[in-house]
């Protein structure tokens, strides 16, 4: 039965929505980074040919398509948490120095890797964990799932955050030391 609040239908115009979010996303950055100079023709022309990338990928769909509704979360939880500070009194310029200082962007960029891990494991996460045969059947031989089960074993992903933790505290004691 349909109702006001029945929104399925938007469902069919997801490839739309992920077009014009990945369209402007990449506008936006080519034109802030100045990476293609000034032509704003070559920078549309390339935003428009990833953007059409990213819609005829169904998995890079899906992961826009579970990826969004998350920053969303996280741009709303970062105003109100502005706002929340703005009522109790802080300057603006406070506000916005605390956000500029790196520990305030090391947490957004976490909470931004968290976000990517998340939906990356919704999408291929039934492949990765097919790679083992714990479906219930027995694992496919080959040189793609010999190459899963190394890169995904637990202990060779712990090694990886291990060094990914020692490689940032090398580098930001690195930084100490220049000061």
């Amino acid at each position: 039965m349909a109702t006001i609040l029945d929104i399925g239908i938007l469902e069919y115009f997801t490839p739309v929505f992920v077009w014009l979010f990945i369209f402007a996303l990449l506008y936006a950055i080519l034109d802030k980074t100045g990476v293609l100079g000034e032509n704003k023709g070559l920078k549309a022309l390339v935003a428009f040919a990833l953007s059409m990338l990213f819609v005829l990928t169904q998995d890079l769909m899906r992961i826009v398509s579970i990826m969004t509704p998350w920053f969303v979360i996280l741009i709303i939880a970062v105003l109100f948490i502005m706002i929340f500070f703005l009522f109790v009194g802080v300057k603006g310029e406070s506000i916005a120095k605390q956000f500029s200082e790196r520990i305030t962007v090391w947490i957004i960029l976490v909470l931004i890797l968290t976000i990517f891990i998340y939906a990356m494991t919704q999408v291929y996460g039934a492949d990765i964990h097919n790679i083992y045969g714990e479906d219930g059947g027995e694992p496919e031989e080959g040189l793609n799932q010999a190459i899963g089960q190394i890169l995904f074993h637990p202990k060779m992903l712990g090694i990886i955050f291990i060094l990914l933790v020692a490689a940032q505290a090398v580098r930001l004691i690195a930084q100490g030391v220049d000061k």
